[in-house]
């Protein structure tokens, strides 16, 4: 075998494990990085260039320059250097389009392309670009989705000599298998932003139902992302060993967005009901108006047929004040913010028993049972409903097949209303089997409920009384006291 013979075979070999580990990489600007520190390194190229395809131009997203020292956009960072635009003049361009590679021994000879660029980047920074190769990154699809330009291929003795053709063939097989490996990323992207538009779109309509709930989601997922960088950036204290790299941030702020799916299924009378009566209270209105106007009716027709004495008139009176005083009770316990202790029921209960007339009470069983709510608008009965939407959502989330990307969101999303003492819903879990992640969701949910401006059933409590709460259910044992302090250092709320 000749030694050209064997050096091939070598870069074949080459070839195929630089294959293996483009397909490996995950990470999109490391795979930029590694095409074109592979193509340099199996050309020998002192420097080159990393295009992308954007919106019928070429954008630079690598530069590497051994003899300027330059080493740009490996960490993501832009480039800054003007869009190439795809026009057959430019080498790189033409290339792109005619998704052929161009291998130029020295770029002052040549004349068949506009190099003014090169020449002109030469002119400023005192480098000397001599040979170039050129290389179209094209897909399996036929699709070219950016271009490798190298400048600069070297001997052994580091002089600057033409790229021999064999390695144009090698680099050119090179860039065929980097397009594969960037499209099928493309690809996972598009389809992981398509998941994400579609799970932000669900969410914003469920929230949408109500214009009392409209921004919870969005804000949860918001402070989740911030609170998950926060813990990121300790260095010290409980939550030190805990990293929040982009994977597992990514499945929080997943899990924040579907936290509430299940509410899709919550009747508007239960999840909207703005105070403990709802839509009833117009029915007791109106019945305390008729009522009212009945008992007036009456005492005037008696009146005008001469049977209302003093006493008549003395007991007409009362009635209307204790009927006032029936209304004025009512208005009270049906207000969301009102405590209704036991003298508050038992003065209701006593109204539910007075027939102002005959056969008619004020109060109807289920209208005393609402009035009766201790704190908060919902009976028990209507609590179970709204709490059913756990349950909703786990049955909606079953038939979301989740890839491994996103494989604990829905345990996750299940867990944001368990407490650490058992007491929480939908499975009773404690302390122990309760996620870390979902221990932030339910602090998160709690705080947001409570500063929250759109409720019905309660005015935007300040943050540090909503703190003050946050750290009372910590002392109870049903929120995670360490990451309420946590909460309460980062103030990511007021960024």
């Amino acid at each position: 075998m000749s030694i050209a013979n064997a050096k091939l075979g070598d870069h074949l070999e080459e070839l195929l494990n630089i294959g293996i580990a483009l397909s490996a990489e995950k990470n999109h600007n490391k795979l930029l990085e590694r095409i074109l520190k592979e193509a340099r390194r199996i050309t020998n190229a002192d420097a080159g260039t990393l295009y992308l395809c954007e919106q019928d131009q070429l954008v630079f997203k690598i530069i590497h320059n051994d003899t300027l020292g330059i080493y740009q956009g490996g960490q993501g960072e832009p480039v800054d250097l003007p869009p190439v635009p795809l026009d057959p003049a430019n080498v790189s361009s033409w290339a792109a389009l005619h998704k052929k590679s161009v291998n130029i021994p020295d770029v002052y000879a040549a004349d068949n392309f506009d190099f003014s660029g090169p020449k002109k980047y030469d002119a400023i920074t005192g480098y000397r670009t001599g040979s170039m190769l050129v290389v179209p990154l094209e897909n399996h699809e036929g699709e070219v989705n950016g271009v490798l330009q190298l400048l600069n291929a070297k001997n052994e003795k580091s002089q600057i000599i033409p790229f021999a053709p064999e390695l144009e063939k090698i680099v050119f097989s090179l860039a065929s298998q980097a397009a594969v490996s960037l499209t099928n990323m493309q690809y996972i992207q598009e389809i992981d932003n398509l998941f994400h538009s579609f799970v932000q779109v669900m969410a914003t309509a469920i929230d949408a139902r109500t214009p009392y709930n409209v921004n919870h989601t969005r804000n949860i997922a918001r402070l989740a992302e911030k609170f998950a960088a926060y813990i990121d950036s300790l260095a010290g204290g409980p939550f030190s060993s805990e990293k929040f790299p982009e994977s597992r941030t990514a499945q929080l702020v997943m899990a924040a967005w579907l936290h509430d799916i299940g509410k899709v299924a919550i009747p508007l009378n239960v999840m909207d009901k703005p105070s403990r009566l709802g839509e009833r209270i117009e029915y007791v209105r109106q019945r305390l108006e008729l009522v009212e106007n009945r008992l007036i009716r009456s005492f005037l027709e008696k009146k005008a047929a001469g049977a209302a004495g003093r006493e008549q008139e003395e007991g007409h009176r009362q009635q209307l004040d204790r009927l006032s005083q029936a209304r004025e009770l009512i208005e009270k316990a049906n207000h969301p913010a009102t405590f209704v202790d036991q003298d508050l029921v038992r003065e209701l209960s006593e109204l539910a028993q007075w027939e102002p007339l005959p056969g008619v009470r004020l109060l109807m069983d289920e209208e005393f049972k609402c009035l009766s709510i201790p704190k908060g608008t919902l009976t028990a009965e209507e609590r179970k409903v709204m709490e059913s939407h756990v349950a909703v959502a786990q049955r909606m989330l079953e038939n979301i097949r989740f890839n491994s990307r996103y494989k604990d969101v829905p345990a996750w999303a299940l867990s944001h209303h368990e407490l650490l003492d058992g007491t929480g819903y939908p499975q009773g879990l404690k302390a122990g089997e309760i996620p870390l992640e979902a221990r932030i969701l339910a602090v998160l949910d709690v705080y947001d409920a409570l500063t929250a401006s759109d409720r019905p059933y309660k005015k935007a409590m300040p943050s540090n009384a909503a703190l003050n709460i946050l750290e009372k259910m910590a002392e109870e044992g049903k929120l995670d006291n360490l990451l309420v302090a946590a909460f309460k250092e980062s103030r990511i709320w007021e960024e």
